[in-house]
């Protein structure tokens, strides 16, 4: 297995498109044949159905290609911040659910959000997602699957936020998914980076465009990787390919990066 890995967002136009869209069973097939990467990251509204039958079919459709699916990130599953406990609860029973999933298919993490976008209340929703993180982190345990914190917007874009929750849950089955790109403009990436590496499972090493050089000018790329190196990151690297261009050379392009990267 190579240290570089496909996530399913780099591709989401052809999972969304209107006419025959990309179906989660063809993505394996795509990850392997067109791009060369054996290691896959799948997002929870591409799946089509959550049944056993369906999970069978989209673990053969990854063996049958020599593809390892990694993790799953959710993004429809409830508020695990929300000020109604009832809420709170449901989304946490609804996130419970994908651990199953995620064990089904041979992932080791799901990737769930802290939310909190528009929240004037930062300290109390920071108590109450401690309190939920703390049950998913019991179930990860149980079913052998992390539970990851990415900086995906809300009160996640600070990292502090994050390694709040992180070490109050106090539990090995819960840990982070850093975002090279995710970072707003007042927090410094690097030094944000170097917090969330010593908890990280996964990566996802995000690119918008590319310069002459084949470099991100908005995202340094290679530095954000010798960091993760140095801190003693050994998984892999989530192409997350958001720009403009085609997709195809987008993730080809973004492949090439962190190959450079990390020779």
């Amino acid at each position: 297995m190579s240290r570089i890995s496909l996530a399913g967002w780099s591709v989401n136009r052809r999972f969304r498109r209107d006419d025959q869209p990309l179906s989660l069973l063809e993505f394996p097939r795509v990850a392997r044949e067109e791009f060369g990467i054996d290691q896959i990251e799948l997002n929870e509204p591409f799946f089509e159905r959550q049944d056993d039958g369906y999970l069978n079919q989209l673990r053969a459709a990854a063996n049958s290609q020599g593809v390892r699916m990694l993790n799953i990130a959710i993004d429809r599953q409830g508020d695990l911040g929300a000020p109604n406990r009832l809420d709170r609860m449901l989304a946490v029973s609804n996130h419970t659910r994908w651990f199953e999933i995620a064990a089904a298919l041979g992932c080791n993490a799901i990737r769930a959000n802290m939310g909190g976008h528009n929240d004037p209340d930062v300290e109390g929703r920071l108590e109450r997602l401690i309190e939920s993180f703390s049950i998913l982190a019991e179930v990860g345990a149980q079913m052998g699957v992390y539970i990851l914190i990415e900086n995906h917007g809300g009160i996640s874009a600070n990292p502090d936020n994050i390694l709040r929750v992180i070490e109050s849950v106090n539990n090995p089955w819960i840990g982070t998914l850093p975002d090279f790109g995710n970072f707003p403009p007042e927090v410094d990436r690097f030094a944000a980076l170097k917090k969330l590496a010593p908890y990280a499972v996964a990566v996802h090493a995000k690119a918008r465009e590319f310069d002459e050089t084949g470099n991100d000018p908005t995202i340094d790329t290679l530095r954000c990787i010798q960091i993760m190196e140095q801190m003693g990151y050994t998984g892999s690297y989530g192409i997350e390919f958001e720009g403009k261009e085609d997709d195809h050379t987008g993730v080809l392009k973004s492949k090439a990066l962190i190959e450079r990267a990390l020779a």
